[in-house]
């Protein structure tokens, strides 16, 4: 079967590489946590937005409006939410890839 962006594998996905980094590694079907969106506040019409982000190094910083912070690994975890804590609004995933 072949579709626009060329012929697919088994799975559905392309096997059309399209970049050099796709040519030397393909997806695990693994992802890996690195950012999180957080509300803090009682309602949707008052609270507070901050991003928790996992740097390149795999250490997290809590980026509170011009303040960077940072947090340990086992605090992101605790991002669940309730009354005036953080709770998590929007998770980011990274593919984790193995070279070919």
């Amino acid at each position: 079967m072949t579709d626009v962006e060329g012929p697919s594998n088994e799975s559905g996905e392309s096997s059309k590489p399209t970049s050099k980094e796709d040519k030397e590694s393909h997806l695990t079907g693994i992802y890996d946590l690195v950012a999180v969106l957080t509300h803090k506040g009682r309602s949707a019409d008052s609270g507070h937005y901050v991003a928790w982000v996992k740097q390149e190094s795999g250490k997290w910083i809590e980026f509170d409006d011009d303040n960077p912070i940072p947090q340990r690994e086992e605090d992101i975890t605790k991002l669940s939410g309730g009354g005036d804590w953080h709770m998590a609004y929007i998770c980011m995933y990274k593919a984790r890839t193995v070279p070919m």
